[in-house]
């Protein structure tokens, strides 16, 4: 009976814990839900997809507040400009940012760019404007999923449903913790980009593409691409050569939707040179510098005890958490 008793008060403290994390969550997301592209998960490939949608404001707002989480990584543009952008690990974050900025009067547009390895993944998204009231936008039912990275407005007929896979929280995303990111995307990136053409790069024996900087830069990596082709990216902060054979063991996939010319990587770093491999119809590699007094800050940005965290190398097989 003792061992009876032990574990309807273990049920019951967990019950209520998850009930006030629920409200907690609630408070932040209102009625939003876990989205995503497929619910087909049993053959091992990449996926990527776009969750838009489209509102509109009578009068210009005094403040916004964009609220993100997304399994594994996701790029949010708001009226066509790239504001924020992250990644699912360590842990799961939802991105706070204030992007007052870029709404204006009449129709406004906000889309998830939504990437993973796997075909497990998971978006939640809520917008809160002043004077309106808070979650006037949640992920669900709002949003129209698209297979293109077509950034206009969600069109008449156009009702393509993402998957819904219901209100946080929800395994294996758990609670995410609410992250303040104080400047979008635009914002960080105050200085002209660095852009090479790709007859500038230099072409390696296996034919990959390398970028070698005359100095490392700490910012943001934008291919352009002119097919679809798959390609895998690696950078590093120091400028000195890597063997190849090396290079091909740690490049991540570049992972994008059916015509998706250019593609972010949501993680910034100290960049000292770039590899691309495969891609090869690789058009022009781009850098956003950002400040380094920014650069704890940046969308995408995770900061750690001893410096930024590094991502972990993704894989097919590598499940969220």
């Amino acid at each position: 009976m003792a061992w009876v008793g032990v574990t309807v008060l273990v049920l019951v403290a967990g019950r209520s814990v998850h009930r006030m994390w629920a409200r907690q969550l609630s408070h932040l997301t209102g009625d939003a839900q876990w989205m995503w592209s497929t619910d087909a998960l049993e053959r091992l490939h990449a996926e990527a997809g776009l969750f838009i949608t489209s509102f509109r404001l009578e009068h210009p707002p005094p403040s916004a507040l964009l609220k993100v989480c997304g399994d594994r990584e996701y790029v949010a543009y708001l009226n066509g400009t790239a504001a924020g952008c992250g990644w699912s690990r360590p842990g799961f974050r939802l991105d706070l940012y204030d992007v007052g900025h870029l709404l204006r009067i009449g129709s406004n547009t906000l889309a998830i760019e939504a990437r993973s390895p796997n075909p497990v993944g998971g978006v939640l998204v809520a917008l809160d404007v002043g004077g309106l009231g808070s979650n006037i936008v949640t992920s669900g039912r709002s949003f129209t999923f698209r297979r293109t990275l077509d950034l206009t407005p969600p069109r008449a007929g156009e009702l393509r449903a993402p998957v819904r896979w219901g209100s946080p929280p929800r395994f294996p995303w758990a609670y995410p913790q609410a992250v303040s990111r104080p400047r979008t995307l635009d914002e960080v990136s105050t200085e002209e980009p660095l852009r090479w053409r790709s007859e500038t790069l230099a072409r390696t024996a296996g034919g990959s593409w390398l970028l070698t900087l005359s100095r490392p830069v700490f910012g943001y990596l934008w291919l352009e691409l002119d097919g679809d082709e798959s390609a895998m990216v690696w950078t590093d902060a120091l400028t000195t050569p890597h063997r190849e054979a090396a290079v091909r063991q740690l490049a991540q996939p570049v992972v994008r939707l059916p015509g998706q010319r250019r593609w972010l990587d949501v993680e910034p770093k100290v960049l000292g040179q770039i590899w691309v491999l495969g891609g090869q119809s690789l058009r022009a590699v781009e850098v956003w510098p950002v400040p380094e007094e920014l650069s704890s800050t940046a969308p995408g940005a995770v900061a750690g005890r001893n410096g930024p965290v590094q991502r972990t190398r993704w894989t097919s097989h590598t499940p969220p958490g």
